[in-house]
């Protein structure tokens, strides 16, 4: 089960919500083998990443994307690329 994360801002950013609808939606297509999991940066579970802006989307432990807005196609491919699809 491949693990993607994203980490958004404990503030208000439209950013970070439009990289979590994107991300949750491509990891419903693959919910049999994609783990979506939703953090708020400055909380315990973040310091992993070593975070510097976000929002942050994460496969596994390798940081993809972050502080950027992120592109739908991109995200897919991130993840089928990991899945080795």
């Amino acid at each position: 089960m491949l693990k993607v994360t994203v980490i958004k801002s404990s503030s208000k950013c439209h950013t970070c919500d439009e990289t979590e609808q994107i991300v949750s939606e491509i990891a419903e297509r693959y919910k049999n083998q994609v783990e979506c999991r939703i953090l708020v940066n400055g909380t315990p579970d973040v310091k992993e990443f070593g975070v510097v802006s976000t929002p942050v989307v994460a496969l596994g432990n390798k940081i993809y994307s972050m502080g950027k807005p992120v592109i739908k196609e991109k995200v897919e491919g991130w993840i089928k690329r990991e899945l080795g699809n």
